[in-house]
């Protein structure tokens, strides 16, 4: 009996170790404790080129580690006939240590998003084992070198800034977040079309104004913040954020209110002959955290009820919208449905073939909200 006491005593104190021992609340990590590297692709000016054949500006946006220097921040621009090219050439006049796996976030000036194949410019990033694949991706308004730059307030380090930006958007907003693996995820192994969110500068600061696609390489037009949470929502990438909108009822509004939750999406392919049906359904679910009128919802259901079809209508048409533009003006898969195109029909597609479909297919958006509470007084 001595020995199975024993046996049970021991396996006690294995699991409360194990549950001690899994994490705790404040942790971070090696990724936030480091110092984030910015890296920024632009086309070489000529005041820029050191080689009449020089193409690529590529910058660095690097922390400054001694305390003695006036900046704790510090951007490297160098140019080159590819991009690998600028790597020892940096070395020539750049003292410090140049640690690829610091490379954090890789932001793309406009022009050279929209005329160069992004494939093939981060071709070397790809072929790298120390390039992480959390590697953030973003689109510069501008140009990449004058965004990595900008000196923003309260921060030693732009670097840092913008890394956090693009990590905790989704818990706040319904914006994208792109990374080197979810880059090629969708390129090589969906045929889908990635978003990647776009950045601009506003004054002394650096914010997030909307997003983009990339097809075949290259970005396509910016689209704003509102067709950005749509394609959030149709996409499938899970978010969080507030939407305010306009109570309907009889085609009048009856109150204003601010919806806080998150969303997530169902897909479902038919096929009828050389024809796709695909059914997406949205679903958001969440509280309501601000309106107008005073009254309390839970003494209103008729109204709670027309809260959530106003809501409903609102994003199904939105969607509707955006997947009329996407099979008429895009003509590729911005919805990122090809995964289950390819599962339903176990078939090989190449992206021609993902786009076609796209472009003919019959595609429905339902909307279903889910409101899980009112908000107390509200």
């Amino acid at each position: 009996m001595k020995v199975i006491h024993r046996r049970i005593l021991l396996l006690i104190t294995a699991a409360a170790s194990v549950l001690l021992l899994s994490g705790c609340w404040d942790q971070r990590t090696l990724d936030e404790l480091g110092f984030p590297f910015l890296l920024g692709y632009d086309y070489a000016r000529e005041e820029e080129k050191e080689y009449p054949d020089d193409k690529y500006l590529i910058s660095v946006g690097a922390p400054v580690l001694y305390e003695e220097a006036e900046s704790k921040y510090h951007v490297e621009r160098t140019p080159g006939k590819v991009p690998a090219q600028t790597r020892s050439r940096r070395d020539a006049h750049f003292g410090e240590q140049y640690i690829l796996g610091q490379e954090q976030v890789a932001i793309f000036g406009n022009e050279i998003a929209e005329r160069e194949n992004l494939n093939v410019l981060m071709d070397s990033l790809s072929r790298n084992d120390k390039i992480k694949d959390s590697l953030y991706m973003a689109v510069a308004e501008g140009r990449a070198v004058d965004l990595i730059s900008t000196r923003v307030k309260h921060y030693p380090n732009t670097g840092i800034y913008i890394r956090m930006l693009l990590k905790n958007i989704r818990k706040s907003n319904f914006l994208p977040v792109c990374t080197l693996f979810t880059f090629r995820r969708d390129v090589f192994s969906n045929n889908t079309a990635p978003m990647l969110p776009c950045i601009v500068q506003k004054g002394e600061d650096i914010v997030l104004a909307g997003s983009c696609f990339v097809s075949d390489g290259r970005k396509t037009e910016n689209i704003g913040w509102m067709e950005s949470q749509t394609a959030v929502f149709l996409r499938g990438i899970k978010a969080k954020g507030e939407i305010s909108y306009d109570v309907i009822e009889d085609e009048k509004v009856i109150d204003r209110q601010t919806f806080s939750g998150g969303n997530r999406r169902k897909v479902k392919i038919k096929r009828e002959g050389d024809k796709y049906i695909v059914n997406i359904q949205i679903i958001l679910s969440g509280v309501i955290v601000e309106k107008t009128k005073t009254q309390p919802l839970r003494e209103l259901p008729e109204t709670l009820k027309l809260t959530q079809k106003s809501l409903e209508d609102l994003i199904k048409k939105r969607s509707q919208e955006l997947v009329k533009k996407v099979q008429e003006e895009y003509g590729f898969d911005a919805l990122n449905i090809a995964k289950e195109i390819k599962a339903h029909s176990r078939e090989k597609f190449e992206k021609e073939d993902i786009d076609s479909i796209i472009r003919d297919a019959e595609i429905n958006v339902d909307v279903k909200v889910n409101i899980e509470n009112t908000g107390g007084w509200v």
